[in-house]
Order: C-alpha cells, then structure tokens, then sequence
C-alpha cells in the first residue's frame, strides 16, 4: 500500500473533515466523513471540482476563509479559521478549518489540506452565555456567581449598584465581602446545611455596602453540579428588601399605636400580651390584666365637645402610664377604655390586687384642667390574672373586662375581681347552645351572599357565603349571637362542612341555570383550618358537585393563621395543591407580623371594616389602608375592602388602587334567589360619571379566533370592556377608532410578530401598556422588547386564568400609575 493510500485510510477513520487542494483550489481528494456530511457518496463526483462549489454559499459569509487559502499559497505554515458549513441535510455548523500547506513529493499537486472540526456546540454555548449575560446585566434582580471555593466569578450590575462596589472590588472575592455581622449565625448555619445537602437555600441576609450602611437582602442561593455530580457553582439571585422591611416596620407601628394618645391600640395590647405570655411562661411569676373603663364618660364628653373631650382621653392616659413601671404596658382599647398589662408576683392573695386598684384610682382622682374647666373621672377597674384566670389573651381580657361590669353594676368608681362562680352562662345561653347541636339536622341553617365588585370596571365578581339560622319561634338569629357558642362548643366544625357543601350545591345550581362561573368565599373557622380532614372534605364537596376548585374561595381569620404559624402553613399549601383560592380576612385587626404574610400563598388579603368605616377621615386608618393595599401588591396580592357603605369611602378606595370591595353601599348579603335576579339584571357598582364612568378598555390580538373567544369570556366577566383583532392590521385600525389602555398581542402571527407589532404601538399610541401572550419560547426577541420599553411583560400560553387576570388588574394598575394622573 502507498503512503498516500495509507494517509487515506486513516483520514477515512476520523470524525473530521479532510479535505486536499492544489494551489488553484480545486478539489483532489475529501475522506470519507467529509463526503457524507457534504451529501455526496463518492470522491468522483467532487474530484478536480472548485473548492468553493464543494462547500456552497457558506464560503460567501466567511470571506476570512478565502483569504487565508489564498494567503498561504507558495508559503506554506497552518492556519486557523472558523466558518459555517451547512450540511447536506439543512444543519448550519460551525466548522474550525486548520489550512495547511505542505511540502513533498506525495503533495506536489495537491499541497494543501484542510481539517475541519465541529465546533457548533461551542458556538451554542457562547451565544447562550452571552444571552445569560445580556438578561443578567438587565434584570434588577442582583445576580452572583461563585466557584466551588466561593470565589466571586460574576456580579451583574445590580448587585454593583446595591452594595457600592465597583467589579474589580469585588470579582474574585468571596461574599463575605458584604457581611454586616448582624445576621445571625443560625441564619448561616441553616444556610450552609441546606447547600451542603444539595438543596437550594431561600432567606435574607442583613449585609453592609460599601459606604458601611446596612440592608436586608432576600437571597435565593443554588448550588450547581458538573455531570460527575461535582459541586462547580453557586448560583445566587436576590433583591434588596430594606423598603420592603420599612414598610412593614411602619404598617407594625400604625397598627399597634393609638393615634390620639399614642399609647398602644387593642393590637399593640395583644401583640405585648401575647410576648408576656411566652416570656413568663416557665418562670414563677404572672401577668396582671387590668381594664379600665372611665364612668359616664359619655356625658363628659358631650359637655366638653370632642375635641376637649380627646384631650381628657390623652391626659387620662399619661397620668395612668406616670402611675406603673416603665417596663407595664399601658394601652387604650377604646373610646374610653384602656388596659394595662402588669407583671406581679402573683394576684390571689389579694394584696397586690388592692395595692395596684389603690394606686390607679388615686392617679385619677385629682381633677384634670381642660381648658378653663376642671373635670373630675372616677373608673371603673377590673381585674385578671395570668395563669389563674386563662392562657390566651382574649381570654384574659375578656375577663378583665367581665371583672369591670361587675364593678359598674355595683356602682362604678371601684375595682372588681375576676370571679369564676359569676361567669356561669345564664339560662338563655345554655338553651341557645342546646339547641345549636341540632341545627344542621333540623335543616335551620341557610346562606345569604353578599356581593363582592371590582374596584376597576364595578362589575360583580364574587360573593361571600355568610351563614344565618333560621329558628323556628325566635326568627333569623344573627351570627354574632351563635357562632361564638359555636366555636367554644367545637360545634362549628359540623357546622362549617354544611356551609362548604351547601355553597358547593349553590354554585353548581348557579351554573345549571345557565349563570358564567363566580367566585364564592366560604369562612373557615380556626378549628375548622387546622382539622387533618379539612383537605379531603374541600375536595369531596367541589368533586360532589363538579366545581371548579378556581371558584372557591376559602376565608381564613388572621388569628386562625397566626395561632400555629407552621401548622398553617402546611395547611395552607395543601389547600392551593386542590387549587381553591385563599383569602385573608379581619387583617390588621390582629396581633401578627407583617412579615408572616408572606410565607403563606394568600390570594386575598381583606382590609377590615375598622379600618374603612372612617378612612375618608381618620389619618392614621386611611395611612393604615394605603400600607395594606402597597404591601399586599408588592406580594402580588389582591386586596378587598370591607364593609364599604359610602360613595365617599368607595372613591376613596379606588383612588388608592384597592382592587375589589363588599358592602352596604352596594348591597346588604342576599339570599340565592335574589343573587340570580341581580345576576340577571347584569347590575354594576356605580363608578361615577364622566371619564371615570369609562370601563377600562382591553385589546386582544391573535389569529386564532378560539383564543380571542376565551380570553374575551373570561375577561368580560371581570368587567374590562374587551375589543378583538386577527391580525396586525386590524388591530392598527382599532387603535385608530378606540381609547384602548392595555393591549395583549399574541406572539406568532402572520406578516408581524406581536414584538413587531407593539413596537410600532409604542410609537403611535404610547398611552398604552402593552403584553405579549406566546406559547413559544423566543427568549431573544422578548428580552430585547422588553429592554427597549416595547413591551411590559411576557405571557405563556396555555395560560392560567388566575393568574392572566392578576396580570391583567396590575397591566391596569401600572396604566393608571404612568398615564392616569392627569386624568379628570
């Protein structure tokens, strides 16, 4: 066998292209795999053949590569060039020639070779850095990167912006760079045995910038393998949290503080009850609770005017916080009515018992200097203990609060005891309760709704169950006379599986009626929320009836949550897995952090009717409201006032951007009957006249006309006044005719894409807030619009309803925000 014979052979065994030219570039001889690639089953049909035919058009995009060949000729050396090749099945590669030219007898009359290797997968995974990098350097989301020995390999710009730090600062170094020193080192510790165990890791760090100031980051950090299974990375992505915090800290502070006396309110007396409670738990000493209610404090207040008769309440209550230790805690419950909260030793000998009423009432005695008048107040105190008299705090002041009527029956200005033998129910309540444990099998229970309206379009978007007993000889007995019964009696689970079931039965006799889907809230009790069963009767009742679990709301109190935070949350999660939705109700009203709001997946968080009843009023529950409702967005959830009564507080709301309401304004809770005949009548919450009278106005783009039917059914249920266009064209000719705020455009369509087509919308109708609903995934052109403000945010298809109509509420929110401010 020749040597040039020998060479081919082993050219032919290798996974590159060969190929040899003579000094004209014309083809003597391709191996074996480059032939394959190119489409060709022997070396005749391209033998003494331009090399420029054999490899096509590709040579035209690489003028690099012609240039090389021709530099080398006569010359000799290697050179190296890359360029595309396509092969003969249509793949684009990217192929690394080494040309080089070669000198000997065997290569007289073709010295030239060409070797090329594959590296399109290289190219891939540059062009795929590159794109990492062009969305990590443009998100505001801070991104690091770290070696395996927790180096600092890349740091996008926002991390750079948080901290101060400059990129030479900080590539190279390890994170500990940023530590402040105040997180604490349980904090570190579970950090690093989540990681170690392969485990991503989510919380916040309290970090230090540059400058030495101090801020909270949330932090999610990934540990990332090689294909041995090799720990090569860490992987982090956060956000700085200090405005997050802050607002929690001032929503904490308006919520816990009196604004007229600047004492505590009931929720900071609950939140410092709650603390002394665990504080004293395992040590020898108990808790004085003390009501104080000032006497015929109506009549004072009537003669000096409200605002002489605040400044009494004020004096009243620096006179009772100059009486007891810095360290007790002094609160006003009410208009007249303040608590204290006390450390002792121990009540039941009575000494302390009367030393400390002694003390208050002399404090009060003197006269107070109210303008030109002296007022003289006598109160009267009651009294309860810790552990004697009860273990939780509304047990305790409940009897505290007892313990003062029983000093006011005898005459007020005197102070009472807590005294179990003068709790017994009387003879109405035990026959209430006697007959409660029948009501379900009597069939005496029945459901009224009350309407729930969209703050946006006024449109009727859901409804809350509220349970009423109907009795035989005493008539409908309102609720707050039996549940209480109910839930001590532990009567109120039974109770509560009717209200799910019966809800259930009426949804489902909505939907035979020919009604659309609503949404229906149903009240969970505390015990009812922490029952084991509870997931399997939400799920039997919606199966039972064939419900969509999407229109089921489940109400859970604030104090049902907070009484078990880990509990409620497992029970929480196993409820979203049925795919019900979850609701917040009575917050604010507790004695719960802010921050507990965000570990649970709560959809609605419902604003208290105390805060609403004198919002257009009352500084402090307006500031209160507006913390509630930006907290609650900023966690991507809904808010819902309640107990809306007025056209005032109704404008008030929508102005601060509360998405939905329920109240008296509207309508009184209904039974199902009425419900369908307001249904029917298609009746809306009166949103005003003129512009505000306007719906808000959605354009729907895509060329299918089943998805312009179902995103149309589902948002004209919601109240949006919904246009539709097919095409680009149709939708341009829209725009010219209609006052459009939100446009969502499907992403593949003829003659324009959805990116194409809001570009120019941005252009010609900047008024707008545009998105784009896709079900492929075209990374490249939807971060491009968005960087470029083309669109605000991208949509997959199939989509989720819930979550489209959330993002469709926040695409109005955002319109309102950037254009609405010189609306009116």
């Amino acid at each position: 066998m020749s040597g040039e014979a020998s060479s081919a052979s082993i050219y032919d065994a290798l996974g590159l292209i060969v190929i040899r030219v003579d000094a004209e570039l014309k083809v003597w001889y391709v191996n074996s795999f480059g032939l394959r690639l190119l489409g060709y089953s022997r070396l005749g049909q391209v033998f003494r053949r331009p090399l420029r035919e054999l490899l096509g058009a590709d040579l035209l995009h690489s003028p690099e590569f012609l240039a090389e060949l021709r530099d080398i000729g006569g010359r000799g050396g290697v050179r190296q060039v890359e360029a595309p090749l396509t092969t003969s099945d249509g793949r684009q590669l990217w192929i690394s020639w080494s040309i080089e030219e070669r000198v000997g007898a065997d290569t007289v009359l073709a010295p030239i070779f060409l070797i090329g290797t594959d590296v399109t997968r290289v190219h891939r995974s540059l062009e795929s850095a590159l794109l990492f990098r062009d969305i990590a350097q443009n998100t505001p989301l801070s991104v690091i990167i770290t070696d395996a020995e927790r180096n600092i390999l890349f740091a996008n710009a926002a991390v750079l912006a948080m901290t101060g730090y400059a990129a030479e600062d900080v590539i190279g170094r390890k994170p500990q760079m940023f530590s402040s020193g105040l997180t604490p080192a349980s904090t570190y510790q579970e950090m690093w045995a989540a990681l170690g165990s392969g485990s991503s890791w989510s919380g916040e760090l309290t970090n230090q910038r540059k400058d030495g100031s101090v801020f909270t980051e949330r932090l999610t950090i990934s540990p990332i393998t090689d294909q041995e299974g090799q720990l090569s990375f860490f992987f982090a992505i956060g956000e700085d949290s200090t405005r997050q915090r802050e607002l929690e800290t001032q929503l904490e502070a308006f919520t816990s503080t009196d604004a007229l006396t600047g004492l505590r309110n009931r929720i900071g007396f609950f939140a410092e009850l709650t603390r002394l409670l665990k504080q004293v738990a395992d040590a020898n000493t108990g808790i004085a609770v003390v009501h104080i209610d000032i006497d015929d404090f109506d009549s004072i207040n009537r003669s000096l005017g409200h605002e002489q008769g605040d400044r009494l309440l004020v004096d009243i209550g620096k006179r009772l916080a100059d009486t007891v230790r810095e360290s007790d805690v002094v609160a006003r419950l009410g208009s007249d009515e303040f608590g204290l909260l006390l450390i002792v030793p121990d009540l039941s000998s009575g000494d302390d018992y009367e030393e400390i009423s002694g003390r208050l009432r002399a404090a009060l005695r003197p006269a107070f200097s109210i303008g030109e008048r002296s007022i003289e107040v006598v109160a009267s105190i009651g009294f309860a203990s810790f552990p004697a008299d009860g273990n939780e705090p509304g047990e305790l002041l409940a009897r505290a609060t007892g313990a003062t009527q029983i000093a006011k029956r005898d005459g007020g200005d005197g102070a009472a005891r807590f005294d179990r033998g003068l709790n017994t129910d009387d003879l109405q309540r035990r026959e209430l309760l006697g007959e409660l444990r029948q009501v379900v099998e009597n069939r005496q229970l029945l459901l009224h709704y009350q309407p729930q309206l969209s703050l946006q379009t006024g449109a009727l978007i859901g409804l809350e169950a509220l349970l009423r007993w109907q009795h035989p000889e005493k008539g409908l007995i309102p609720p707050g006379r039996f549940i209480p019964l109910a839930e001590e009696s532990g009567l109120i689970i039974a109770i509560g599986e009717w209200v799910l079931g019966e809800a259930c039965r009426q949804m489902r006799a909505w939907l035979d009626a020919g009604f659309p889907p609503i949404k229906v809230a149903v009240n969970l009790s505390a015990r009812h929320f922490h029952q084991a069963n509870l997931y399997q009767n939400v799920s039997d009742a919606l199966a039972r009836h064939q419900i969509d679990p999407r229109t089921l709301e489940l109400e859970i109190t604030e104090g049902a949550m907070m009484n078990d935070v880990a509990l409620s949350a497992r029970a929480s999660e196993r409820l979203k897995e049925i795919g019900v939705r979850l609701s917040l109700d009575d917050f604010g009203t507790g004695y719960s952090s802010l921050a507990y709001l965000s570990r649970f997946p709560i959809d609605v968080v419902k604003i208290d009717q105390s805060f609403v009843r004198d919002i257009t009023s009352n500084p402090a529950n307006a500031a209160i409201t507006q913390a509630i409702i930006a907290m609650s967005h900023k966690l991507g959830k809904i808010t819902l006032a309640e107990g809306v009564e007025s056209e005032e507080q109704m404008h008030y709301l929508r102005r601060n951007d509360c998405d939905e309401m329920q109240g008296y304004f509207f309508s009184r809770p209904l039974p199902a009957d009425e419900i369908a005949t307001l249904r029917s009548a298609g009746k809306r919450l009166p949103l005003g006249s003129g512009k505000e009278d306007v719906l808000p106005t959605v354009l729907l783009v895509d060329d299918e006309a089943s998805i312009l039917s179902a995103l149309r059914r589902l948002l004209r249920r919601e109240g949006y006044r919904v246009l539709l266009a097919d095409s680009a064209e149709a939708a341009f000719a829209v725009l010219a005719r209609e006052a459009v705020e939100v446009i969502v455009s499907d992403q593949r369509m003829p003659v324009m894409t959805g990116t194409e087509l809001l570009a120019r919308v941005k252009t010609l109708y900047p008024r707008t807030v545009r998105l784009v609903l896709s079900g492929y995934s075209e990374i490249t052109a939807v971060t491009d619009a968005i960087n470029k403000g083309s669109i605000h945010r991208y949509l997959s298809k199939p989509w989720d309803d819930e979550h489209l109509k959330s993002e469709i509420r926040d695409a109005f929110r955002t319109w309102k925000e950037r254009f609405g401010k010189g609306e009116g």
